[in-house]
């Protein structure tokens, strides 16, 4: 539902809007942290170079994600942002399989392939690389690779991640954006530090889900934002090309055929993963 509330700022500087919610996001974590009491661990992972090498390339590009995300939205192309998360829990398949040697059905397979020709489609059609909606998902699925490998407690990691953009933040709003700050008003002043905990809580989640299940079921669940986000975009006023409309269509496909296979796979199992 994030599109909806960043929709809200759409008369704000993307750049700037990127640049409050890593402010307000380590502001959150730094209360979380407190309240945890989890300091101490915060200060001991910022000296553990095991975990680091993976805590700082994450939120590298965590920011760029964002950043790339909240322009997408408030230029109008919410359907573009869409597809790339359509293709996300694609490459998070894949990246389960190869980097983590995850096993997959024939189903689930096909299922890939259909929601790949989706893609290819849309990149045919366009006449052009989609460069916004592949650069969510490749920024993204690495992130979660990124995640699962450092195997980090989840708040600990968000904490991290947002300390390490912040002083870049403050530094780029207030030396080439100081303009932009000047102007900003009350309520979206209010409306940027409420977004420091909506960027949180999501992320201290899905850390905490890359953590306990496979990537397959991640991938799967990841498939709700695309399809509210794509909603949204309709009903804003946005409309899908016909080669959109195929391309969605066959990656529509792939997830109800993908979404039988992982149904299967729990029906022999009869067993759900622990995220307690």
């Amino acid at each position: 539902m994030l599109p909806i509330y960043w929709n809200l700022l759409s008369n704000i500087n993307a750049l700037l809007i990127l640049c409050g919610r890593i402010v307000f996001a380590f502001a959150f974590m730094f209360v979380v942290l407190l309240v945890k009491g989890r300091f101490q661990m915060f200060i001991e992972t910022l000296k553990n170079r095991d975990t680091m090498r993976y805590l700082v390339p994450a939120a590298l590009l965590i920011s760029f994600n964002w950043g790339l995300y909240i322009w997408a939205v408030n230029s109008g192309r919410i359907l573009d942002a869409s597809l790339g998360y359509y293709i996300n829990p694609l490459i998070v398949f894949l990246l389960g399989v190869l980097l983590f040697r995850e096993k997959f059905t024939k189903l689930q397979l096909i299922a890939v392939a259909l929601a790949f020709a989706g893609v290819l489609l849309a990149l045919v059609a366009f006449g052009s690389f989609p460069i916004v909606s592949l650069s969510l998902a490749l920024t993204f699925s690495v992130y979660g690779v990124l995640k699962k490998k450092a195997r980090c407690d989840p708040i600990i990691s968000i904490a991290v991640e947002s300390l390490i953009l912040t002083p870049f933040a403050l530094a780029f709003s207030f030396v080439f954006m100081s303009d932009h700050v000047a102007s900003v008003s009350a309520l979206n002043f209010i409306l940027l530090v409420g977004g420091g905990a909506l960027t949180a809580l999501p992320l201290i989640m899905y850390a905490r889900a890359v953590n306990n299940i496979t990537f397959l079921i991640v991938g799967f669940f990841q498939y709700i934002s695309p399809s509210l986000s794509l909603i949204y975009g309709l009903i804003s006023g946005e409309t899908p090309s016909a080669s959109q409309l195929v391309s969605f269509a066959f990656i529509g496909l792939g997830l109800f055929l993908f979404s039988i296979a992982v149904l299967r796979v729990s029906k022999k199992t009869r067993t759900l993963p622990d995220v307690r």
